[in-house]
């Protein structure tokens, strides 16, 4: 059975975006970024506070669905599916 594959995915869709997003950022916070458009990088950095605080703060809780949510899924017998 495949039971964590869902939240698994979405765990790591999640980070790998939050790890596009930090790089995002660390660009966004350089003085070469700043002089080319500083309202866009400015932008940037607020999208990814937002990322952190609303999407990456999930993270723990996929987490243990993930490493202890498959005893209710288990629990059914197969041709229940």
């Amino acid at each position: 059975m495949f039971a964590g594959s869902v939240p698994y995915l979405m765990l790591a869709g999640n980070l790998m975006a939050g790890w596009q997003m930090g790089r995002a950022l660390l660009v966004a916070l350089t003085p070469e970024a700043q002089a080319q458009d500083a309202a866009f990088m400015a932008a940037k950095v607020t999208t990814a506070r937002f990322y952190a605080d609303h999407i990456l703060s999930k993270a723990p809780g996929i987490r243990d669905s993930i490493v202890e949510g498959a005893g209710s899924v288990t629990s059914m017998a197969l041709d229940a599916f």
